[in-house]
């Protein structure tokens, strides 16, 4: 899947304290005298994020719903990771309701509200980095006490086994000198908690890219005038599954009235038994970056699709490039076949240059859909996947046997 912003794995913190009648403040907790579920979250805080929580003081109400005030921590990324986002993360109020705990030890939380949970990246991350929610709303919230056995390191989305619905509104997400106001986020996750096999779905909905910075970015207008003039709204969604038989994973990015980008496939078998050995890490790759691995190796696939469905942007574009050139679009279209052929003349393959060559002429003369699609003789990682198309057209259609159509 679409590797998204790290929010989701900041957002483990969805967690619970339980204190008997007064408050008590981080120091207190790590004299010795937090209970079980009070350890059950620090314990998984710790193994996710690489650095035990600090917090300023945690108030039990008469009905039992308990109110955390000022949680802070750092996180320290697995070195397995392709790219560390090392950091600060704060919340100001964490409110937690329904709280039990199951015979096997298991703590069920029904509700937890966190008010203004921020992360900022620390001045030595690679990627430099700030996110703000004003309020995560999460239901059925999980912790299982670790008994001495942490929680694996470095998983991309804690919340996939830690709780069955997140939702959030209103954020802010400023990564890279780029500034974006997203309208919400939600995540759910059903399934067996302890092998894995379950079905995880994630939507980043209303995303803004404000018209001002795209005039900042490109004076000459040619951009807004694409998007119509207003700020580049998108969404991300993006599912996987995964069972004893293999899985599927799914992710699309849609910018409106533009068009839409997607990746599916399918994951290879794996057991259960393999599953539940293996860390969370390994058991949700789609939401991983390349080269994230857990004592099994990473989830392989066995089929992928790359496609693109048009609604506005290709004829824009042809337009543009027409007037600019000083042709007519036939013209244009009829070189653009030649210009794909030329890219992967390297390929000792002619009926697939040629179906390539076929295939960017039909979409360009309407454009509707282009798809590539390959079936593979023998499983393959993302990462593996990644380092084909990091190589270019030629080196990655030579490395996976593909079929590119157009318009169907």
């Amino acid at each position: 899947m679409l590797r998204l912003p790290r929010f989701a794995s900041l957002l483990v913190i969805l967690a619970a304290f339980q204190f008997a009648g007064l408050e008590m403040s981080g120091p207190a907790a790590a004299a010795g005298k937090e209970v079980p579920v009070v350890a059950a979250l620090c314990d998984a805080l710790e193994a996710q994020l690489g650095v035990r929580p600090a917090y300023r003081r945690v108030k039990k109400a008469k009905d039992g719903t308990i109110t955390i005030l000022g949680l802070t921590t750092e996180t320290k990324n697995s070195k397995e990771l392709s790219a560390r986002f090392d950091g600060t993360l704060s919340v100001e109020r964490i409110t937690l309701s329904g709280i039990a705990k199951e015979p096997e030890g298991l703590f069920d939380i029904s509700e937890a509200k966190l008010a203004n949970l921020i992360f900022m990246s620390s001045d030595e991350a690679e990627i430099s980095s700030a996110l703000r929610l004003p309020e995560v709303t999460i239901t059925h919230l999980h912790l299982r006490p670790s008994d001495g056995r942490p929680d694996p390191v470095g998983t991309i989305l804690p919340l996939g086994v830690k709780a069955q619905l997140m939702v959030a509104r209103n954020g802010v997400l400023a990564s890279g000198g780029i500034s974006l106001e997203i309208g919400s986020i939600e995540a759910s996750w059903q399934g067996d908690a302890d092998t894995g096999a379950g079905r995880t779905d994630i939507k980043v909905e209303d995303i803004h890219y404000p018209k001002a910075a795209i005039r900042r970015s490109d004076p000459s207008g040619v951009v807004l005038s694409l998007i119509g003039g207003g700020d580049l709204i998108f969404d991300v969604k993006g599912a996987a599954a995964a069972t004893a038989a293999g899985g599927t994973f799914e992710t699309a990015v849609s910018a409106r009235t533009l068009g839409t980008f997607k990746v599916a496939g399918d994951f290879a078998g794996r057991s259960l038994s393999v599953l539940a050995s293996a860390p969370s890490v390994s058991q949700n790759d789609a939401a991983m970056p390349a080269g994230a691995v857990g004592p099994t190796g990473p989830m392989m696939i066995s089929r992928f699709a790359i496609r693109y469905e048009d609604q506005s942007l290709t004829g824009k574009l042809l337009s543009m490039l027409s007037s600019d050139a000083g042709m007519n679009r036939e013209k244009l279209v009829a070189e653009a076949g030649a210009a794909a052929q030329l890219a992967v003349a390297d390929i000792e393959n002619q009926s697939f240059i040629e179906q390539l060559r076929v295939a960017v002429q039909t979409y360009l003369s309407e454009p509707e859909s282009f798809t590539v699609t390959s079936q593979l003789t023998q499983p393959v990682s993302f990462g593996q996947l990644l380092e084909g198309a990091a190589g270019g057209p030629a080196e990655f259609f030579a490395q996976f046997p593909v079929t590119v159509t157009a318009n169907d």
